[in-house]
């Protein structure tokens, strides 16, 4: 039966919604979730899907999105591969490795970073993607023991009015490192906070004017962004945080929020790879899970 290739950029509805039963079935991501997002306006304008049809059924896909960074102080544009899928009853016929090799052939002369996750790093290496180190930064807690209340508000992104302070936390983003950061990602955190692991962690803070992603388990504050619209130290933002911790696990790279020469590391878990030579790859730097695409 004859396989056809479609790629299609910019993304026309009639591909978007064919790709919504490979979802549902290798992610187990409902349409009812992918129509939401994206009549919320949340999905990526940008996105570029490079799917295999099989008659009118989406059968493999990956797709491809532009993200930028900052990268030893420089604002890099990269690309990023996501929505690698392929149907189950379909595997083992090639078809990702035909996708592959033609997305990685069409960037070859535009993008010098490729970045992808996954918890599957060898199924990737044949295609030159290395997996990159990364880091959780460790301090001991800066906290004001007067500290009775919070202005922290629990963010309620079903709700527009929260949907438009995250909007506006990322229109007028200050990056929290200028070693190894991302920016404008507000899509993939979007798409996260669908996940009750996310949203319930998600919080705004009304003196800040930043988002703070975060739990506290243990008495360790652990930290796994912030989204702000000005300058922040890692002190100002221990002094918004209701609970009581005694110790601090930063999940992202903050070198613009604490000097990280002062702060203990100990390696993490990473689903990042790169392809490309990455300038700060024996730094300790890390990748902030709010911006998992």
């Amino acid at each position: 039966m004859d396989i056809t290739l479609q790629k299609s950029n910019p993304l026309h509805k009639q591909h978007r919604e064919a790709l919504y039963p490979l979802f549902d079935v290798v992610f187990g991501i409902p349409a009812s979730m992918l129509n939401d997002y994206h009549n919320r306006g949340f999905w990526n304008p940008d996105y570029c899907p490079y799917t295999l049809f099989k008659k009118n059924c989406a059968v493999a896909n990956v797709s491809v999105i532009p993200m930028q960074w900052i990268i030893d102080s420089e604002l890099v544009t990269a690309a990023g591969i996501q929505s690698v899928m392929t149907h189950p009853a379909e595997r083992g016929n090639g078809y990702m490795k035909k996708l592959m090799n033609t997305v990685l052939e069409d960037l070859k002369n535009t993008s010098s970073l490729i970045f992808l996750q996954t918890e599957n790093p060898a199924l990737y290496e044949k295609y030159g993607f290395e997996k990159v180190e990364e880091h959780i930064f460790i301090s001991e807690a800066y906290q004001n023991p007067s500290l009775k209340n919070s202005l922290l508000r629990k963010m309620d992104f079903t709700l527009e009015e929260d949907a438009e302070v995250i909007r506006s936390c990322f229109a007028e983003q200050r990056p929290n490192s200028r070693i190894f950061s991302p920016v404008h990602y507000e899509h993939s955190l979007f798409l996260n906070l669908y996940n009750p692991y996310f949203s319930e962690k998600t919080f705004y803070s009304v003196t800040l004017k930043a988002l703070i992603v975060y739990e506290v388990q243990d008495k360790i504050l652990k930290l796994y962004d912030v989204i702000g619209k000005s300058a922040i130290s890692l002190a100002d933002i221990c002094n918004v945080i209701p609970e009581v911790f005694h110790r601090l696990e930063i999940y992202f790279t903050p070198d613009q929020l604490v000097p990280t020469h002062s702060l203990e590391t100990k390696k993490k878990q990473g689903t990042l790879m790169v392809k490309g030579k990455l300038p700060v790859a024996k730094q300790p730097i890390a990748f902030p899970f709010t911006a998992s695409f």
